[in-house]
């Protein structure tokens, strides 16, 4: 619309009083498109164009997960925030231990360490075999310690870096090997910084580290960390001779020994005694043990060649 038309349509619904639009417009300058920048002497300064060839400086991060590292704000990380009626009216917790009266007001302290040792007795089911076995007693007895401390453990650190999932088609480690295989610039030995977009969309594409294998179920890593919260990978050194090249690559993996209200929410969980006292263990407001972060830490060397 014309400048004159459009101020009579808006003066016409009384839209214009002592407006800017009624002054004369200032003259307007058409400046260039192209990429020329003028400075004082009015002579043309290129424009600087970035190295794409830059060598990607480590260690650096290649991948981060959505959920965060030290997350104490998680809902599996709440302690003692629920009434007793609350826990038997809208979780169906009335039966909890098989061996005292988990509500009993008048032994409270006796019949948390009664219910701990039943929880530590129940894990054994799950946790029976192998060098791992007595870690999810380890983890009972951190809980029932009630610091709400990082837990970490050797043990849990080597079960994941040998774990039968660290070599299979699905893990990062595959992933990495042939994102790493790809992007390296075998001419310059080197690892452009423009590709270090590669590893963490082939690590997005690849499973992330868990316990769930079939022996799992038993060797006390399934019950003590099933799935993982948060996991962080990073490249720490890439040597590259020849045709082929060697990665060390760390991971930092966390998981929370707590349980939420979907968990509990599960028929499957539910049914289990153990879950039962696991939780109000935690969640009741007159025990309120605080659930706690496990950290594994462990570093992977990945090898390739440029054409295998």
């Amino acid at each position: 619309m014309e400048r004159n038309k459009f101020i009579r349509y808006g003066k016409s619904l009384g839209l214009w009083r002592d407006s800017w639009l009624y002054s004369t417009p200032e003259p307007q300058t058409n400046f260039r498109d192209d990429p020329i920048y003028i400075n004082s002497t009015s002579e043309p300064v290129t424009e600087i164009i970035p190295d794409d060839d830059s060598p990607l400086i480590l260690p650096v991060s290649v991948f981060e997960t959505v959920k965060l590292m030290d997350d104490f704000n998680a809902p599996d990380m709440r302690h003692g925030d629920l009434s007793k009626a609350t826990l038997i009216d809208i979780y169906g917790l009335k039966d909890v231990s098989a061996r005292c009266n988990a509500y009993d007001m008048s032994r409270l302290k006796q019949n948390a360490t009664i219910m701990f040792d039943e929880l530590r007795s129940l894990s054994d089911d799950f946790s029976f075999y192998g060098p791992y076995k007595h870690l999810m007693r380890r983890m009972i007895d951190h809980m029932q310690a009630n610091t709400g401390a990082t837990f970490t453990d050797d043990l849990f650190n080597q079960a994941m870096a040998n774990h039968p999932f660290m070599y299979g088609s699905k893990s990062p480690v595959t992933y990495l090997q042939g994102a790493l295989k790809d992007s390296i610039d075998w001419n310059k030995k080197n690892f452009p910084e423009r590709n270090e977009k590669n590893l963490w969309q082939a690590i997005s594409r690849s499973t992330l580290p868990k316990f769930d294998h079939w022996s799992d179920k038993i060797n006390g890593l399934g019950i003590s960390i099933h799935d993982t919260w948060a996991t962080h990978i990073m490249l720490q050194e890439l040597t590259i001779k020849g045709d082929t090249f060697n990665a060390k690559v760390h991971f930092r993996v966390q998981d929370h020994f707590g349980l939420d209200a979907v968990d509990i929410s599960d028929a499957i969980f539910k049914e289990i005694r153990m879950f039962r006292i696991w939780f109000v263990l935690q969640r009741w407001q007159h025990f309120g043990y605080r659930p706690f972060i496990t950290e594994l830490n462990f570093t992977k060397n990945i090898t390739g060649t440029r054409y295998g």
